[in-house]
């Protein structure tokens, strides 16, 4: 394959989607990394911004050894028609011939909407420990969430001021949970 396609919100990205990104790319020649929800920030679930997260991705690739050269990382703004899903992102994005996914609807929708493109799953490790809702919690909670996620990835979050972003997002009227 040429081209392979992961998307996610990544937030943040961690050491999981880091062995996605590993996974991908020792069976494609490039990557797309599609930042997903680009337009949702500074709330419970999506705390961080598109260019933070771009910034996590970028830096742990080249801190993991990845060339970028490789690599292109595209925020999305999500479309709401999940009809037209593949075609808008087929529009946003350079051209794919798999998209790595663990994600049910996801492979469903690719499937039913281009039958020739191939959907590659994951193969997940510690799914239950490196997930964005976890690490999130760990960081609200002053839990040990740094040796889940690269340290590229930690030294953004910091230079942001994400834990305290988290600390009060956890406490606010954003936050789902509290509904």
């Amino acid at each position: 394959m040429k081209r392979g396609l992961m998307a996610g919100r990544f937030q943040p990205f961690h050491n999981g989607h880091l062995a996605l990104a590993r996974q991908a790319l020792s069976e494609c020649d490039e990557l797309v990394i599609v930042v997903g929800s680009a337009q949702f920030n500074f709330i419970g679930k999506d705390p961080f911004t598109a260019g933070e997260r771009v910034l996590m991705i970028h830096n742990a690739l080249a801190e993991a050894g990845v060339d970028l050269s490789d690599c292109y990382i595209i925020p999305y703004h999500n479309d709401e028609n999940n009809a037209r899903w593949l075609g808008y992102l087929r529009s946003q994005v350079p051209p794919f011939d798999a998209i790595y996914s663990g994600n049910e609807f996801v492979e469903h929708l690719a499937s039913a909407l281009d039958k020739s493109l191939a959907v590659r799953k994951p193969k997940f490790e510690k799914k239950k420990e490196y997930n964005g809702t976890n690490i999130r919690r760990l960081i609200a909670s002053g839990g040990p969430w740094k040796r889940l996620v690269p340290g590229a990835v930690a030294k953004v979050i910091e230079a942001v001021g994400g834990i305290e972003r988290i600390k009060i997002l956890e406490k606010s009227d954003t936050n789902p949970a509290r509904w």
